[in-house]
């Protein structure tokens, strides 16, 4: 099954020094769109160093801006939220934006942030599974009763509607099956490169099968981080400011990342392609608009036609 390629932008909405204005951020989304990308996606924490924003209130703000362009969460942590009122956040945002909402979905997080919230982080497997569940059956807006071992429904009701795709992100063995089982898709983490992707993707494959669904229905993404520069060591700085301000020094931005001239970010973009993913979630390192058109003109295009090629 052949699938268009998405080139999408993953927003930087942490920052170690001062966030940029409000009025950046609309002007971000709105640029995204008028360059033809395809989606914007944003990240989740409760607790950071960093500033940070909350990631379906910033979605809220570009689907206030924008009239096309997909908005997804790549990923929220919904191990750390209720999930029956993230079924009323998704149900509003998905409203409000005319059906544009795609729900990546995770159980990362630290001790700290399960224990503010209340959640038992070592139950947050079954806590995640469970929130999957709720979520789904409650966004199909119909009366919910759900008796389990985290949240308990009686004729619960979400409306309107929200059949949205549900994405499962993350790289460990447990991740990979859950997004087989539970989701209509996986979104592959920053961490590794494409040469990881065809071992992980086919585990995600198989968990679908073992589980009586089709593994072709399946989406792969994945979040990558990516700057643009004819000079390779400004390009490497950039990204190394902003991941290691996010992610701490263990973010290894020579292997995780990719950088440089647009020609070699672009064919570096194209072997995620070739390998199947067709939903690129490019992480950049700021809100500099004059690189979001760089990507926009001389990355993206290289990649779509790689993509027709590729079929």
């Amino acid at each position: 099954m052949s699938r268009p390629v998405s080139v999408g932008i993953h927003v930087p909405s942490a920052a170690v020094t001062a966030l940029d204005s409000p009025e950046a951020y609309l002007e971000f989304f709105r640029e995204v769109e008028a360059l033809g990308l395809d989606a914007v996606w944003t990240e989740d924490r409760i607790f950071h160093h960093a500033h940070m924003l909350d990631p379906l209130m910033l979605l809220a703000s570009a689907a206030a801006c924008t009239r096309r362009i997909e908005l997804g969460t790549a990923v929220l942590v919904v191990t750390l939220r209720a999930a029956a009122v993230v079924a009323r956040q998704v149900s509003t945002l998905h409203h409000l934006s005319r059906g544009r909402v795609a729900l990546g979905v995770s159980l990362g997080g630290r001790p700290e942030e399960y224990q503010a919230v209340g959640v038992p982080m070592n139950r947050r497997v079954t806590v995640f599974q469970e929130s999957v569940a709720v979520i789904r059956r409650l966004l199909a807006g119909e009366p919910v009763d759900h008796e389990g071992r985290f949240f308990r429904l009686e004729k619960a009701i979400v409306r309107p509607p929200a059949r949205v795709p549900l994405y499962v992100g993350g790289h460990a063995e447990g991740a990979l099956r859950r997004a087989g089982e539970l989701a209509d898709g996986w979104i592959m983490s920053p961490f590794g490169t494409v040469r990881d992707f065809p071992r992980l993707w086919q585990a995600v494959q198989d968990a679908a099968r073992a589980a009586g669904r089709n593994p072709d229905a399946l989406v792969a993404g994945r979040l990558v981080y990516v700057a643009v520069d004819d000079d390779r060591d400004r390009a490497r700085s950039a990204l190394r400011h902003f991941l290691h301000g996010y992610y701490g020094a263990r973010f290894d931005v020579e292997q995780h990342a990719v950088f440089g001239p647009a020609r070699e970010v672009a064919a570096r973009l194209a072997e995620h392609v070739e390998a199947g993913i067709t939903k690129l979630m490019l992480g950049v390192p700021s809100l500099d608009l004059a690189h979001l058109r760089r990507v926009a003109h001389e990355v993206a295009p290289a990649v779509r036609a790689r993509a027709v090629t590729a079929q």
